[in-house]
């Protein structure tokens, strides 16, 4: 059974991966855990159990130290947040947590005919050259046009877990409802599958529902986002 600690603990981890692979840096402050990633010029903290002055001021003069365009706080239903509203941070959207089991008979035997128009790429790069591999990009193209792009992410450390979680879905607005978000859905699911995955796990925005649905997903839980934008 996948949980709602699950779902944090892989959000936590893929970002974790990604500032690993592009310069950034993991830290914490006071019961707070942060990710800054220089690409995306994101200050991201993940489940805090609690938040508190101690643990939020530190992290903002780092934020903007760096450059940081925006600091996020990804938190759980559990945790008040009225140190970020005494902060000025706004709320914003809700994350949507959904898992399906993988289906061993039907990846074994491949499942549908492959999609021509999704590939993994390679070579790898980014969070998806990390030793040990731990990240896949699917990448969709119509014709020579870009269409499409997600990544799944098997996090190395799990203990007895064998989850996979899908990140970053993106289908272009002239490609969409063409079946190229199933067909990523499905290339990620072999490559997590290969990668000894048993569940898959993502963070969903009401606009995917539908897709999640169709391929078996269920909702177990939401989250709530807070962020703060700092001035340009």
């Amino acid at each position: 059974m996948v949980t709602l600690a699950d779902c944090e603990r892989t959000q936590h981890a893929w970002f974790r991966a990604q500032a690993a692979a592009t310069g950034g840096r993991a830290f914490g402050t006071h019961r707070m855990d942060w990710v800054w990633l220089p690409e995306t010029r994101e200050m991201l903290c993940l489940f805090p159990t609690e938040i508190t002055e101690a643990g939020l001021l530190p992290a903002l003069a780092e934020a903007e130290r760096r450059g940081a365009a925006v600091v996020g706080v990804w938190l759980n239903a559990a945790v008040k947040p009225g140190e970020l509203e005494r902060r000025r941070f706004g709320r914003g959207w809700q994350p949507w947590w959904m898992t399906v089991p993988l289906d061993p008979e039907r990846q074994a035997a491949g499942g549908d005919a492959p999609d021509g128009r999704v590939r993994l790429d390679a070579p790898a790069e980014g969070v998806c050259a990390l030793d040990p591999p731990q990240a896949w990009r699917a990448t969709a193209h119509v014709g020579d046009e870009w269409a499409g792009q997600s990544y799944v992410f098997v996090p190395p450390e799990q203990g007895g877990k064998h989850l996979a979680g899908i990140f970053d879905m993106y289908v272009a607005p002239e490609h969409r409802r063409t079946g190229l978000g199933t067909a990523l859905l499905d290339r990620l699911s072999q490559a997590a599958a290969d990668a000894g995955a048993e569940h898959l796990l993502l963070n969903a925005t009401p606009e995917g529902l539908e897709l999640y649905r169709n391929r078996g997903f269920q909702l177990i839980g939401k989250g709530r986002t807070w962020w703060y934008h700092l001035p340009a």
